[in-house]
């Protein structure tokens, strides 16, 4: 019996090339620059080296029923992090805190609860459906480790696009901090979630 293995290439990507082909009417190339991969890799390890950030902005999610927004602050210290949305439906600030051990979600005059998964914590309490574990990765421009992610990168090695734990990202913006280039405004996707980050500042060491 043979094991054929599964191709990675984008279904887009394909199609594009069947319109060239076929005298289509594509204009653009496709977003994917393979001689750029060495910029690409070089970006991945300067952004895998910054262990210690914060940044502030602002999250808006959208579902078939529901939608909200809120101010957000996210500060990460090695594997620990610390996560404050402000303001969504009027309930006040919800707090997370946690490790690769467990996570604490606060929230005003409530006691703290505990948590191995903070998905599953957040929706628990909350009803949100954020991707907490993947976002440490994808707010800083990069994959999360391991899960075999489909990624799309330009000419100067930033990534364009994840395909990564049955999420989508699509990078729409970078800004330059510390000799870094740094995502801006991002946009998740998975079945009918919609979730877009724009992102007012960047601190690191």
């Amino acid at each position: 019996m043979h094991h054929h293995r599964r191709s990675r290439i984008p279904a887009r990507w394909l199609w594009l090339g069947i319109l060239v082909l076929a005298g289509g009417c594509a204009t653009r190339p496709p977003a994917f620059s393979p001689e750029a991969e060495p910029a690409w890799l070089e970006h991945r390890a300067a952004l895998e080296a910054l262990r210690d950030w914060q940044v502030q902005g602002r999250v808006a999610l959208r579902t078939e029923t529901e939608g909200w927004s809120a101010g957000f602050d996210w500060q990460q210290r090695g594997e620990n992090y610390r996560i404050r949305l402000r303001g969504p439906f009027g309930q006040g600030a919800v707090e997370l805190r946690g490790d690769r051990h467990g996570v604490w979600l606060k929230r005003a005059d409530r006691p703290a609860v505990f948590a191995l998964n903070p998905e599953a914590l957040l929706q628990q309490q909350t009803g949100w459906q954020l991707p907490v574990t993947g976002l440490g990765a994808w707010l800083r421009g990069l994959p999360v480790a391991g899960g075999d992610p489909v990624i799309q990168w330009d000419a100067q090695g930033h990534l364009l696009h994840i395909e990564q734990n049955g999420w989508q990202i699509d990078y729409q913006r970078y800004l330059e901090k510390g000799g870094l280039s740094l995502p801006k405004k991002l946009r998740l996707t998975r079945d009918s979630i919609r979730v877009r980050f724009v992102i007012d500042d960047w601190q690191i060491p």
